[in-house]
């Protein structure tokens, strides 16, 4: 007995679900409070996104497209040993001049910011299609110069 009465609610409850559901797709009825504007809402949504999606595709598609026009570099890679040469110029991670190579030793290269004279190992050097250049800025290397001269 209680099984069939369970099952009987069950039914009418999916029943009285779907004859809602039914009338506000048929238009007929009171609309269910805060319901009323959802399609205009997912509309303007959908149209939003969208309209988003498009100008971040054109920009993505333009934009390697104004790299090229400004000749923008390569990725960068470790700089080998045949790179590090002497009068050879260097810049920082966002293309900031920094210095040029004054001197290379086997454990480390010696760069003239035109200040003074730091000797950074070799390891640190990169290369991209514009030359050698350090992956940190030009302040974080400022820093690193004048903690070093405190240093001593």
């Amino acid at each position: 007995m209680t099984r069939s009465i369970a099952s009987i609610s069950m039914g009418l409850s999916l029943l009285a679900a779907g004859g809602i559901a039914n009338a506000q797709a048929a238009g007929s009825g009171t609309p269910v409070p805060g319901t009323g504007d959802s399609t205009k809402i997912v509309a303007g949504n959908r149209e939003a996104n969208a309209a988003y999606n498009q100008l971040i595709g054109a920009a993505d598609s333009a934009q390697p497209v104004k790299k090229q026009a400004r000749g923008a570099s390569t990725a960068a890679v470790a700089a080998t040993a045949g790179d590090l040469t002497v009068g050879s110029a260097l810049r920082d991670s966002k293309g900031v001049r920094i210095g040029v190579v004054s001197q290379v030793d086997p454990d480390g290269v010696v760069v003239d910011t035109g200040m003074t004279k730091i000797k950074v190992p070799t390891t640190a050097f990169g290369k991209d299609s514009q030359g050698l250049m350090l992956g940190i800025t030009a302040e974080k290397f400022n820093e690193l110069i004048a903690k070093a001269h405190a240093a001593n």
